[in-house]
């Protein structure tokens, strides 16, 4: 059966990683972590409906990333963009940024998310790879967004079920 997704939610998620901010989210009920993205995108490849997002290697997340399969990638309204500053801008290594942010963690199929989401995807990594400065066709991108040379690790990863605020869509697993 085809994935499918909650109305408007594709075009809502492309607004939303471009000028808002989203939260990638990973973990389990016992240990997760979450921080704020505003890179990413959401495409078709091999023959999968697809979440890409990024990650430096520096970041708590990255750990949590390369040991865990599935994650989430949320979308709030405006009004929670304080929450979504600490949960960008604290570590969780150093402090329970999630407590501070005041948004709810839930869970769905496991994979960790905040209830005040209007949209939440949950997804499953397929490939990861690493940025290079080889790689950058225009090299005035590579030095205004890695002067220090900390390149991201790449996740493409499959949706695998949207979640909207009154709705769950479970199509494939």
């Amino acid at each position: 059966m085809p994935f499918s997704i909650a109305d408007d939610a594709v075009s809502k998620a492309f607004q939303n990683i471009g000028n808002e901010w989203a939260l990638l989210s990973v973990g389990d009920e016992k240990h997760f972590n979450a921080m704020t993205i505003s890179w990413g995108s959401l495409g078709f490849i091999w023959q999968r409906p697809v979440i890409t997002v990024l990650v430096r290697p520096p970041r708590y997340t990255h750990e949590f990333m390369d040991k865990l399969e599935d994650f989430s990638v949320s979308f709030y309204d405006r009004k929670y963009r304080k929450a979504l500053n600490i949960l960008g801008t604290q570590s969780g290594r150093d402090t329970n940024k999630i407590a501070l942010s005041g948004l709810t963690p839930t869970f769905v199929d496991g994979v960790p998310t905040f209830k005040e989401a209007h949209l939440t995807a949950v997804a499953h990594r397929i490939y990861r790879g690493q940025l290079e400065s080889a790689g950058f066709l225009i090299p005035a991108v590579d030095e205004e967004f890695y002067p220090k040379k900390d390149y991201h690790t790449v996740y493409f990863a499959e949706l695998v079920k949207t979640v909207g605020k009154n709705q769950e869509l479970v199509e494939k697993h």
